[in-house]
């Protein structure tokens, strides 16, 4: 049967791996069970014995060629160079051995010789396998190995080879030479084979070089096994041979021959293959790691083993009666390997303080790298959980701020709030400016709000002018206090915009549990607050706990783009008559603040006690018609110029009736200067024939014109203008309404006391309502 029908068809027609190795280990037991049972004459054993140790390696030829010619044909070799020829001279170096066998078979077989000349042909091809073994292994492709590691191995390789040396001179090496009987170059070609096994081993300390490359895996270990038999062999027969014990046919050392030459033909089977495939990217890293040189513990411990080894074959040879040329040779051989362990030893303590400074450098390295890596991610944080404007936190690290605060406050059953800031009017100021100083508001603002807060306070951008700021540990009390240290505090900044011009913000004020349990409920109830504060007025502080911000935001619903047209309208002509200098300049933002405040008080839906706001803005509209003499006049007035004064409601009321937007407006504005008593102007109304945002207005008129610093007068205190109202109540001013004011006052000055107990550090005070109660409200 062929080889082919032997070990069958791999892909692609070339062979599997596993049936070669079944081939070969089906070989040697064959071959084994052949001297084993030893069947016919001992010249048919001997026969057997011949051509089996030179039919084995020749078999090889064959798969070798096949596995090197597919690969050719399909042109994947990827081998450049010597390494191109590393199987090739593996494969020769069986087939040498193998036709050298042949040649010696034939000397027995065919020629009749007794025993074999020495040397004869088959000499010659037995020698050269060494060489093509040696190449072949030499010329493997691998990665380069350092300089120190290439150095360690080439000390190793020369400790196990004086040990070689010495054991194989006093038992094999020495006693050929000696006792040699042979001519001159058959002692040569004797002393030849001992000397080529001391090749074979440098090719197995070569191998335990690449030990670690895990891309060559399987050839290196296949190379090892055939070769350490091969060494083996050739020893017990170079021993046997000495003493005359050795003869053809016996188990060992015949099956050692066949078994190892086919093993390296295996070897060299499996590099043709090899160099058929490009590496994987898996190979290239096993390659690359088992060019660091590492190798197992207990190899490097295997120079040093020797050394017991050695002593016993010095004591040993001085024991015995042996010539004495062998035992000087042993006792050179046994200093030549003390004195390389002790150069290895100093070599390997340079190594390790060389590999210690190399390893400290590299800790050093890896410090900084590290220093780095950690100054990097710090600056990735920054920049993820940073607003680029204003430098503040943004968006995401206030959300997860805000998470770790509410969960500790649950933990620990503390009080959090927080402010939701927004400033008024940017988008005019964006669009009128540029956005280039928007931004530097934005970053002002940051800062001046920033600087109002305590330091554990945590005020960040949340997006476009909006901003929030977290103040761990503060009740509502607290909250209100900070949010109105900071609103006070931006009104009174001058911005860069304008060349310093003041603007204002609307604050949102939420507190974790009365107002919003989780982080969601909690900044959309900040977020309702602050959009209160700016429907009723801009420039103040809204708690979400306010009940006016429910009914303001139930007639949001019903509100639309015409109603901001309106406040707008309100705005500009608010503004006009500011700027031409009413002599009842009662600070007008103020003023609308307290309408508001009273129609809610007084049971008004939050749409009706908006438009009761407007209507402060403008009830001074009529001024208009008033000449500039008049109403710039220091000087007491005439009875003349008081009768043109009290024309302007009506001058107001007709400017707003040719404003159909603004016509709702009108009444208010007529008789906001009517008294309870019907002794107002224009047409002396009475009682509730009056307006209820017209009585409004008026109450809370004279309470800021009290209140306000005058040219010819300074500023009345609390208590001075609310005995003043208590006074005329009846007779200017509605009853009820009064009652609203004096409530709200109170709950005013109960909140300024605690505010400045409290101070910038917002301590926690007991809580308040800061609005009036719904019961008390009147309707009109």
């Amino acid at each position: 049967m062929s080889i082919e029908g032997l070990a069958g068809r791999g892909e692609a027609g070339v062979w599997p791996l596993r049936r070669i190795l079944a081939f070969i280990i089906a070989f040697i037991l064959a071959f084994v069970l052949w001297l084993l049972v030893r069947p016919g004459s001992h010249s048919m054993v001997v026969a057997g014995d011949n051509i089996a140790q030179f039919a084995g390696p020749l078999a090889m030829l064959p798969i070798c060629v096949r596995a090197f010619w597919m690969s050719r044909k399909r042109k994947q070799d990827v081998s450049t160079g010597l390494h191109a020829w590393s199987p090739l001279l593996l494969a020769a170096g069986a087939i040498f051995y193998g036709v050298g066998q042949m040649i010696y078979t034939a000397y027995e077989q065919v020629f009749g010789y007794a025993s074999t000349p020495l040397p004869s042909w088959a000499d010659p091809l037995y020698l050269a396998a060494y060489p093509c073994m040696l190449l072949g292994i030499l010329w493997l492709p691998g990665r380069p190995l350092p300089a120190t590691v290439r150095t360690r191995y080439v000390f190793d390789a020369l400790i196990i080879m004086t040990a070689f040396v010495t054991f194989s001179w006093y038992f094999i090496l020495g006693p050929t030479i000696i006792q040699g009987a042979n001519s001159v170059l058959g002692q040569i070609v004797g002393t030849a084979y001992p000397l080529s096994d001391l090749v074979l081993i440098s090719c197995l300390l070569f191998l335990s070089a690449y030990a670690a490359d895990r891309a060559l895996g399987r050839i290196i270990r296949t190379l090892w096994i055939g070769l350490g038999i091969i060494v083996v062999t050739d020893t017990v027969y170079d021993y046997q041979n000495l003493h005359g014990t050795y003869s053809t046919g016996s188990l060992v050392p015949d099956v050692g021959w066949p078994l190892g030459y086919m093993l390296i033909g295996l070897a060299a089977y499996m590099a043709i293959r090899r160099q058929a495939e490009p590496l994987s990217k898996a190979d290239e890293t096993a390659a690359d790691i088992g060019a660091i040189g590492v190798i197992p513990f207990w190899r490097a411990l295997l120079p040093y083993s020797l050394i017991p080894c050695i002593g016993v074959l010095v004591h040993y040879a001085g024991q015995a009666d042996a010539d004495p040329t062998l035992t000087g040779g042993v006792y050179a051989g046994s200093w030549s390997l003390l004195a390389l362990l002790l150069v290895r030893q100093v070599l390997a303590l340079l190594e390790n303080r060389r590999l210690y400074g190399s390893l400290r450098q590299a800790f050093g390295e890896l410090e900084e790298s590290h220093r780095a890596l950690e100054d990097a991610n710090s600056r990735l944080e920054a920049l993820a959980t940073t607003d680029p404007l204003t430098g503040l936190p943004n968006h995401r690290a206030l959300n997860n701020a805000l998470d770790r605060e509410l969960e500790r406050a649950h933990r620990y059953g503390r009080t959090c709030a927080i402010l939701f800031l927004d400033l008024d009017h940017f988008k005019a100021l964006n669009d009128g400016f540029g956005h280039l100083t928007g931004d530097t508001v934005l970053r002002e603002f940051g800062v001046v709000a920033k600087n109002a807060l305590r330091g554990v306070d945590i005020l960040g951008r949340w997006g476009g002018e909006e901003f929030l700021a977290i103040l761990p540990e503060t009740d509502q009390v607290a909250a209100l206090s900070a949010a109105e240290h900071v609103r006070a505090a931006i009104a009174a900044f001058s911005f860069t915009a304008g060349g310093g011009s003041h603007l204002t913000s609307s604050v949102g004020v939420a507190v974790y549990k009365s107002d919003g349990e989780d982080r969601d409920a909690l900044i959309a109830a900040a977020d309702r607050a602050m959009y209160a504060a700016k429907s009723l007025g801009r420039n103040q502080v809204r708690f979400a706990g306010d009940p006016a911000i429910g009914a303001l935001l139930e007639d949001v619903s019903k509100s639309s783009r015409e109603d901001d047209a309106l406040a707008g309208t309100v705005e500009a002509i608010a503004t006009l008559v500011k700027a031409r200098g009413s002599i009842f300049d009662v600070h007008a933002l103020d003023l609308s603040y307290y309408a508001i405040e009273l129609a809610l008080g007084c049971g008004l839906p939050a749409s009706e006690a908006r438009m009761v706001g407007m209507a402060s803005r403008l009830c001074d509209i009529g001024e208009v018609g008033v000449p500039d003499a008049v109403l710039r006049k220091q000087a007491k007035l005439s009875k003349e110029e008081w009768d043109t004064i009290r024309t302007h409601p009506i001058v107001g009321e007709e400017v707003l009736s040719r404003v159909p937007a603004l016509r709702v407006l009108a009444p208010i504005v007529r008789s906001h200067q009517e008294h309870w008593d019907g002794h107002g102007y224009p047409d002396q109304l009475a009682g509730e024939e009056i307006p209820l945002g017209a009585r409004i207005i008026a109450v809370a008129a004279a309470y800021r014109s009290m209140r306000a610093e005058r040219p010819y007068r300074e500023a009345r205190t609390r208590d001075w203008a609310l005995a003043e109202l208590r006074r005329c109540s009846g007779t200017e001013f509605d009853p009820a309404v009064v009652d609203v004011i004096e409530r709200l006052i109170q709950v005013e000055a109960e909140r300024e006391t605690l505010e400045a107990l409290a101070g910038d550090g917002y301590e926690r005070r007991p809580r308040q309502v800061y609005s009036l109660n719904a019961d008390s409200r009147r309707s009109g």
